[in-house]
């Protein structure tokens, strides 16, 4: 959760050098790589790879594949991963309990059905997984309706929000009650 929307939820802002760091730790812990899911996760995936973190990403479509190529050459990290390009919009190309931590940017371009990518992801992570979910620049979405669709896919909040459920949706953690 990024900026004043995060102080008046009483929630620790989820920005970059954070979540960089939170997934770096995660990944330490886990047996299986950080899985990226969607667009405009590039700066995040060239990060993570520059820090040693083994990644896979599913990119929806050519262009954001080009994207993030062109930020791992930028960052001298060429062959660091290879994107796979598919179609996310409604399941996701994962096996049940699959992943241990698992990256959507939900963006309602690239998943017009957020509930049930929501639900994919809950599917998709590994029992005491995490699931940390991002969004664009304007979030469609009041943060309880997410927290709400996630409690339905199994995930818990890994910091519970005190007060502000209809304030937009700016980012979360969560873990996978099924532990």
């Amino acid at each position: 959760m990024n900026g004043p929307a995060a102080a008046e939820a009483g929630r620790s802002p989820l920005d970059e050098v954070a979540l960089g760091s939170l997934l770096a730790g995660a990944a330490t812990g886990g047996t299986g790589p950080v899985r990226l899911v969607g667009a405009h996760l590039h700066d995040l995936a060239t990060r993570l790879v520059v820090d040693g973190v083994a990644v896979e990403a599913t990119v929806p479509g050519r262009r954001g594949a080009r994207a993030l190529r062109r930020a791992l050459r930028r960052a001298g990290q060429r062959s660091a991963l290879t994107p796979v390009v598919g179609d996310i919009g409604i399941d996701l190309p994962f096996p049940d309990s699959g992943a241990d931590v698992l990256v959507c940017r939900l963006d309602p371009q690239t998943f017009p059905f957020p509930r049930h990518t929501v639900r994919e992801l809950g599917r998709a992570v590994s029992p005491g997984g995490m699931v940390v979910l991002l969004t664009g620049v304007r979030p469609p979405w009041p943060a309880g309706l997410v927290d709400a669709w996630a409690a339905s896919a199994g995930l818990a909040p890994q910091v519970e929000r005190g007060v502000g459920g209809a304030l937009p949706f700016a980012g979360a953690v969560y873990r996978s009650r099924l532990a």
